[in-house]
């Protein structure tokens, strides 16, 4: 009997880790010669797992006749529904209501996706505990994609490869995802990695995930994500008790910063790109000196910055996202937006903060990291549709539902019992 239900958690297991997988994949432009069967391939998968995983969940529950979900810390998710709220309103005065109507459906899609796999997901720990775990299905899901794009490399240099700076800088990610995109996910599959590592001790599938992770790190060229990965890595290394991790962490890292600096991180010797952070930030500077004083208060409409469909800045280049998602914000909701943003993320850290959870902390810390610092310099959090929104979203609906036992009350005894 023992056997049979260890079979089904590791089918339960499997099937997780796939959805998981596809739905990362859904973001990515499978076909770049054909942007109308992107779109569809794109909305396909979505509605594929979102709809499989609501009925997974609801065939679950049947397996679980005295549970059922329960809201505990709300306030992350009130905030975020303003967020989306005052965003759906914005099409009453957006500069380009078609493309913010696009945005705001696919990331209100990927909430109503993150709830549905998250009560799976509690559902599915409910029943076999010792075998479901979200930073394992995260992190050999990421493992996954990374083998394939190791293997598309070597199949389509062309397709996975992207040239930049003159055809000097070759970076993994090529037309399919940006290589800065590309190399968030794997920060994030090498800390969720890392953290099963640190916490559970399994060693069988996560350190060749990790080396796979750091391979596809290395050949992104991302200097953001490499920042992200060596402040993840200093966290465990800090929590690890292992003096000898720490001193190998230690002599490797003094090793391998000249090689670091000179490859990835000063790109054929151009200091003076690295000081701008590649042109960022006169493009902000121009952003908030120009465009910004517009339409200050609510800002151009959910996801715009402008009221052409590019800001064409001064200093630097024309762009239709400001590679920053605070900015992002100030830009398409205005200083209204901003403000509930700053809410939302305050309820949030302070979820976390209050949270008895050591272990559930310690993994939401590392998958914030590399997204904290992907929203500095890309689309992010509260950018446009990316699966980083979807990843802050599982951080917000963590705290905010779990599974409890449903109590009935008794009119012979007058008291709830399970």
């Amino acid at each position: 009997m023992k056997a049979k239900s260890t079979q089904q958690g590791r089918l339960l297991l499997l099937i997780l880790t796939l959805v998981m997988a596809v739905r990362i994949c859904s973001y990515f432009t499978l076909f770049p010669d054909s942007i109308g069967v992107t779109r569809v391939v794109k909305i396909a998968l979505r509605l594929c797992v979102t709809s499989f995983s609501g009925a997974m969940f609801l065939i679950l529950m049947t397996k679980l006749p005295t549970a059922q979900i329960k809201k505990v810390n709300i306030l992350p998710l009130i905030f975020y529904g303003c967020y989306l709220l005052l965003g759906l309103l914005s099409f009453l005065w957006s500069s380009g209501i078609g493309f913010s109507s696009l945005q705001w459906i696919m990331t209100t899609e990927s909430l109503v996706f993150v709830a549905l796999y998250t009560m799976l997901l509690l559902a599915s720990i409910e029943l076999f505990p010792e075998q479901i775990r979200f930073a394992h299905i995260l992190g050999v899901s990421i493992g996954i994609i990374s083998v394939g794009f190791v293997i598309g490399l070597f199949i389509d240099p062309e397709l996975f490869y992207r040239q930049t700076h003159g055809g000097e800088v070759s970076r993994l990610g090529g037309f399919i995802i940006n290589p800065n995109e590309l190399g968030m996910l794997v920060v994030l599959g090498a800390a969720m990695s890392t953290f099963e590592l640190y916490c559970h001790k399994k060693k069988s599938i996560h350190v060749p995930v990790v080396a796979i992770c750091i391979a596809v790190l290395l050949l992104t060229q991302s200097r953001s994500s490499l920042g992200a990965f060596a402040l993840v890595m200093a966290l465990f290394v800090y929590l690890s008790k292992n003096k000898l991790i720490k001193l190998g962490s230690i002599i490797t890292g003094v090793l391998a910063l000249p090689v670091i600096v000179n490859t990835i991180i000063v790109k054929t010797g151009d200091i003076e790109e690295v000081l701008s952070m590649t042109g960022r930030l006169p493009f902000w500077t121009d952003l908030i000196n120009d465009s910004f004083p517009r339409e200050p208060i609510w800002g151009f409409g959910f996801m715009r910055i402008s009221y052409s469909d590019k800001f064409d800045s001064i200093h630097a280049y024309a762009a239709a996202m400001t590679h920053n998602t605070f900015v992002q914000v100030l830009l398409n909701l205005g200083l209204v937006g901003a403000f509930i943003v700053i809410l939302q993320m305050a309820a949030t850290t302070y979820a976390i903060v209050a949270s008895e959870d050591k272990k559930l902390k310690l993994m939401v810390v590392s998958i914030l990291i590399p997204l904290i610092i992907n929203s500095l310099t890309e689309f992010g959090i509260f950018g446009e549709s990316n699966y980083g929104i979807m990843f802050y979203q599982f951080i917000i609906l963590f705290f905010t539902i779990t599974l409890t036992k449903r109590l009935t009350f008794n009119p012979l005894t007058k008291r709830y019992s399970l």
